[in-house]
């Protein structure tokens, strides 16, 4: 009798993985382009070979506009019956791979690398020759941990995978046992140039700031773009130390908000965090100008012009805007020809750019507030994301989330809301530095002026947002649009 032996399995030629891929992409929740077919074929932007068996691969995808999504998809290559293995508890089916006939006909099954733990040492190892690193050891743990990786669930535009500390530290390795836990971040649409989640992230944490989780690795992928042999480069994923314990700033304010005891230890709690938060974002502030420097302002004219076109943008987005709010044109015209006329604007420098509670988490430990994702508004272009601009922007996004806060919370009492958006700006302008102009201390009337038209355009974005994803929840925006333009 003869011994069956499984063939090692080979790669798929490009076109046959190119069709697979383009099925499978289109069921994944980090996929951008729902709703309709590519008007064309896939290409194969970049393949890259990190080890036998372990690719790579940056896919373009062309759009109705007329240009490319450029998505990244790390696979593994393993033979059909292993597929099973890479599946996670509570994920959508699917999300760890799929099976397609090899070159033999026989199938394989192409594991997304995400979920596989040859990926995530191929990877580490990656960003060790490069020298995309803080110190060697925190891509060293990777390695050594990977087999214990844990992706997570949540809906989100990227992959994230938990790689946890051995709980037997002495019998780990060296690393493994003196890095804490660290959690990587796979980014599934790429564009041309530093990603700002990376490039922020590194900087301050360069600068000695201890709120933000410390980037220990990164990766970059560079191509050349077909016709005219430009070459470009992206950040690829990054891993970064992990806050176990934790609570996500929008679920902790919701459940404040809705447990709000006016004069009680409850209020008294959401008003001290919200303070806290408020310093914590000016310590942000500090050292993006510090670790990144600032630039000169645009003149306010020109700021409110690009408040008005984003302003035409929405309207044109969302016709419910105009049809529940009337006048609302003139009204915020009223807002950006306030905005015009101030005499200047303050420094501008790179910001956090899309700063709400659910880019916050509060450390139950260590009662501090640590700041993640510095990527910007999703549907603004990366260049855009990176423009330095004023850092009142924050302070703007952050207002707005309270107030989804107690819509989402069903705040208890109506004086919630004015409450914890008081104590977060009290925070905030105690610790803001003061403008070199001004004759006292801070908010001045130019404060308040410039920081009503960014919460305008930050509430006019957010309708666009919520008639595009959740259109159950286009009254929020709509209610703070309202309140906005009666201050």
């Amino acid at each position: 009798m003869s011994n069956s032996i499984t063939a090692t399995p080979s790669w798929p030629d490009d076109s046959a993985l190119l069709a697979a891929l383009a099925d499978w992409m289109g069921q994944r929740r980090w996929y951008p382009l729902k709703g309709g077919a590519s008007p064309g074929p896939s290409r194969l932007a970049g393949r890259w070979e990190l080890a036998d068996g372990v690719r790579d691969l940056l896919v373009a995808v062309p759009r109705r506009e007329g240009d490319e999504v450029l998505i990244h998809v790390p696979l593994v290559l393993e033979p059909a019956d292993a597929l099973a293995q890479f599946t996670v508890a509570d994920e959508a089916e699917g999300n760890e791979g799929f099976v397609m006939p090899g070159p033999d006909g026989r199938p394989v099954a192409l594991v997304d690398g995400a979920h596989h733990p040859r990926f995530w040492r191929a990877w580490a190892g990656s960003a060790l020759e490069a020298g995309t690193v803080l110190t060697d050891t925190g891509a060293r743990a990777i390695a050594q941990r990977a087999n214990r990786l844990r992706v997570t669930t949540g809906e989100q535009s990227n992959t994230s995978v938990i790689m946890p500390a051995p709980v037997d530290a002495p019998a780990a390795a060296a690393a493994d046992a003196t890095t804490g836990d660290l959690i990587v971040k796979l980014f599934r649409v790429l564009a041309p140039g530093r990603n700002p989640d990376v490039e922020v992230s590194v900087a301050l944490a360069r600068d000695g700031w201890d709120r933000v989780r410390t980037p220990v690795a990164w990766t970059t992928l560079t191509w050349t773009e077909p016709g005219t042999g430009t070459e470009r480069t992206a950040d690829a994923a990054v891993a970064c130390t992990f806050i176990p314990r934790a609570d996500d700033g929008f679920e902790l304010f919701c459940a404040l908000a809705a447990d709000d005891d006016a004069d009680g230890p409850q209020r008294t709690r959401a008003t001290a965090l919200a303070r806290d938060l408020g310093t914590t974002t000016a310590q942000m502030h500090a050292h993006l100008a510090a670790a990144l420097g600032a630039d000169a302002p645009p003149a306010p004219g020109e700021l409110a012009q690009e408040l008005r076109e984003r302003a035409d943008w929405a309207m044109a987005e969302v016709p419910l805007l105009e049809a529940r709010l009337p006048g609302l044109r003139d009204r915020v015209e009223a807002v950006l020809t306030d905005l015009s006329r101030l005499d200047r604007l303050d420094l501008a420098t790179r910001v956090h750019g899309d700063y709400h509670l659910g880019q916050v988490l509060h450390a139950v430990e260590e009662d501090r507030w640590y700041v993640l994702d510095f990527e910007g508004e999703p549907l603004r272009p990366l260049a855009d994301r990176r423009r330095p601009d004023q850092p009142l922007r924050d302070v703007a996004g952050m207002l707005r989330s309270f107030d989804y806060a107690a819509e989402v919370g069903h705040a208890a009492n109506p004086d919630w809301l004015p409450a914890v958006r008081d104590a977060f700006l009290a925070g905030y302008w105690a610790t803001a530095p003061a403008s070199p102009s001004a004759s006292g201390p801070r908010p001045e009337p130019r404060d308040s002026t410039l920081l009503g038209a960014l919460e305008l355009d930050k509430a006019l974005y957010e309708a666009v947002y919520e008639a595009r994803n959740r259109p159950d929840w286009i009254s929020i925006p709509l209610h703070g649009i309202e309140v906005i333009l009666t201050i």
